[in-house]
This record gives structure tokens, C-alpha cells and sequence, in this order.
């Protein structure tokens, strides 16, 4: 009995851990005047998660990237970004090509 419920257990991580596949790559560019001071990202069927800059800022012509750890199968993100002076964008981004986001400082 425990064989099978040891086969099954392990089954079942595998199986979980193989559907999440490696994570996706995204590079957000800032291609406005405005300073990101914070951002949050959503990946569909998610809840938004922690402030992925902890502290940093993304300047203008500035670029980060970050990584989506169970994204690579889902390519549709919302992203919600905070300028320094208290501005918030909300935006939904398609990554299925280009796993590129360029924030344009328009909501």
C-alpha cells in the first residue's frame, strides 16, 4: 500500500512540476520620461504577487528584466506600474513573440 501511494505522490509532482515548464524571460523597457518605481505583474489565472523592483527603479531608456516562473506556457500578463510622483498604468501584454514590454509613459 505504501508503494502506491508513494508512486502516486510522485506522480503527481511530476506531473505538476512538468506542466510548469521553465520560466519566461520578460524585459520591460522604459521608453518614457516617467521613473518606474513600482511594478507588479500578473500572469493569467494568477493573483499579482509581490513588487518585483524591491527598492529599484526602472529610469527612462532603462530596461529590467524579469522572470515569470510558471509563465512560459501562458503568454498574456497584466502588468500595473507606479511612477515616482504616484502615477499608476495598468496595461495587459501579449508575450508570445516577443517577450519584450516597452512602457510608454500612456495609460
Amino acid at each position: 500500500m505504501k508503494l502506491v501511494a508513494t508512486a502516486v505522490l510522485a506522480m503527481t509532482l511530476f506531473a505538476t512540476t512538468a506542466a510548469a515548464g521553465p520560466p519566461l524571460r520578460l524585459w520591460v523597457k522604459n521608453a518614457s520620461t516617467v521613473t518606474i518605481d513600482k511594478l507588479y505583474i500578473e500572469i493569467m489565472g494568477t493573483d499579482w504577487g509581490a513588487e518585483r523592483l524591491r527598492g529599484k527603479t526602472i529610469e527612462p531608456k532603462g530596461n529590467m528584466q524579469f522572470m515569470l516562473e510558471d509563465g512560459v506556457d501562458k503568454c498574456v500578463v497584466d502588468l500595473k506600474l507606479l511612477s515616482t510622483a504616484g502615477k499608476e498604468y495598468s496595461y495587459r501584454a501579449r508575450l508570445c513573440e516577443d517577450h519584450t514590454f516597452t512602457f510608454r509613459g500612456r495609460p
